[in-house]
């Protein structure tokens, strides 16, 4: 939030979606591996190490997060999870849907219950970066748009990467109420 105009809430609605930073991390590792001018030939574990560390774009994680989580109440913002969005897209539909002032029938909340599911969003030229590969930008064997399951990070961390990633949660969500409500606290 820090990083946009100061006065951009005032003249403009906000989503923020935030994710488990573990699975943010392994999101990262495939973007990182993804896009050649990043062109990360590490593993995981290399990443997770520069990820946690603030060491790569993308970080720091929390820092925007809780930026964003104090400004929740504001009327122009809306924060969601994404792991309430993909454990129940109609009704975050209604929820970004409101916010914006829209109202949607049973058809226009069908239509685009189809159009944002994980398969034909997958398969969406606007969103997938495939035109990008068309480019030589994007290496061969990794897709933008990945599996669209949260807790995937299971299986990328062993457990020493599990307890830092806990310790390094905590320590971050210490001072604020923010708390992913998929995760145990």
């Amino acid at each position: 939030m820090s990083l946009l105009p100061p006065k951009l809430l005032d003249t403009a609605k906000i989503m923020y979606v935030a994710r488990d930073p573990r699975d943010v991390a392994v999101s990262s590792y495939h973007l990182a591996k993804l896009i050649k001018m990043i062109n990360f030939q590490g593993d995981f574990k290399d990443f997770w190490n520069l990820f946690r560390r603030a060491l790569f774009t993308q970080t720091p994680y929390f820092e925007h997060v809780k930026e964003a989580w104090e400004k929740r109440e504001d009327p122009n913002m809306l924060f969601l999870f994404y792991e309430d969005l993909s454990k129940d897209l109609p009704a975050s539909i209604r929820r970004v849907a409101d916010f914006l002032g829209k109202q949607l029938n049973e058809e226009q909340m069908n239509r685009l219950c189809d159009h944002l599911s994980f398969e034909n969003f997958k398969n969406n030229k606007s969103v997938n970066f495939e035109e990008l590969r068309k480019l030589g930008v994007l290496a061969n064997g990794e897709t933008f748009i990945r599996k669209g399951k949260s807790g995937g990070w299971r299986a990328y961390f062993d457990d020493e990467m599990a307890q830092q990633a806990e310790r390094w949660i905590e320590d971050n969500l210490r001072d604020t109420d923010l708390r992913f409500p998929h995760m145990k606290h």
